[in-house]
């Protein structure tokens, strides 16, 4: 089941890129942000402008705090896909070891991340946004490895 979600969402991301290639990239900061807003909402069943509203200070409560990891959180996943999806059109050879790697560390990562996040928190109020945060740390040390990587195993 993961590896059917990882693939949808790997499909769903490729498409998106291959889109936003398409766009001027004068504005990509700001669309990428609002891709981001979308994806939220959609996510969170939360109109956009209340996201909005909710996401202009981080600190102002336990829910803006929460939303404001999510949105990084989704934000670092959509850059892996990017990066993943570059890899996939560079090195086509290389699209099935790297896909399945990832989808094997992001098992990893979600473990790892729910288990530090017990440890530390436990089942406390800060615990879902430490364990999106600690995702999100992840996701981008990934995202940077598999930037630089180039062989196929990630080495």
């Amino acid at each position: 089941m993961m590896q059917f979600l990882a693939a949808v969402a790997l499909s769903c991301l490729t498409a998106l890129s291959a889109f936003a290639a398409e766009r001027p990239q004068t504005d990509s900061n700001a669309q990428q942000a609002a891709d981001v807003l979308v994806e939220l909402s959609w996510r969170s069943g939360i109109r956009e402008a209340e996201l909005s509203r909710l996401l202009a200070n981080c600190n102002a409560n336990p829910q803006s705090l929460y939303l404001c990891a999510w949105r990084n959180q989704i934000a670092t996943d959509r850059a892996l896909g990017s990066v993943l999806a570059d890899k996939a059109l560079r090195r086509p050879e290389c699209r099935a070891t790297i896909e399945n790697r990832i989808a094997d560390w992001a098992r990893l990562r979600d473990a790892s991340c729910e288990r530090r996040t017990r440890e530390k928190w436990g089942d406390g109020p800060i615990a879902p946004t430490a364990r999106l945060r600690c995702i999100e740390e992840e996701t981008a040390r990934m995202t940077s490895r598999l930037a630089r990587a180039r062989r196929c195993d990630l080495q």
